[in-house]
C-alpha cells in the first residue's frame, strides 16, 4: 500500500464522521482501498467484513446501555474502543496493519 493510500486510510478512520449510513462509510472505505481488478469475491468478502466490524461495535454500544454498566465504565469503555482505533490507524500509517 502507498503511502498516500495510508494516509487517506487513517484520515477516514480518525477524520469527523459525515456520513449517516454504514453503506454510505463503506463506499468511501471501498473507493480507497480496493484495487480496480478486484475479483468480486474479494469486494464481497471485504464488504462483509466491514460490516462485521459495523455490528461488533453496536454490540458494544448495546452492552453499554445495559443498567449494570455505570456512566464512568461506558465511557470507560468507548474510550478503549477509540483508543484501539488510533492504535490501528497509525498501524496502517506504518505499515504494520
Amino acid at each position: 500500500m502507498r503511502l498516500w493510500q495510508q494516509k487517506k486510510i487513517q484520515k477516514l478512520l480518525l477524520g469527523p464522521i459525515r456520513m449517516n449510513s454504514i453503506q454510505e462509510q463503506w463506499e468511501a472505505f471501498s473507493a480507497l482501498v480496493i484495487p480496480k481488478g478486484a475479483s468480486k469475491t474479494q469486494i464481497t468478502e471485504m464488504r462483509r467484513a466491514f460490516y462485521a466490524g459495523a455490528e461488533s461495535v453496536l454490540r458494544i454500544q448495546w452492552a453499554i446501555g445495559d443498567s449494570a454498566i455505570s456512566e464512568d465504565a461506558g465511557v470507560a469503555i468507548l474510550e478503549g474502543v477509540h483508543d484501539e482505533c488510533r492504535r490501528f490507524a497509525d498501524d496502517v500509517s506504518n505499515g504494520k496493519a
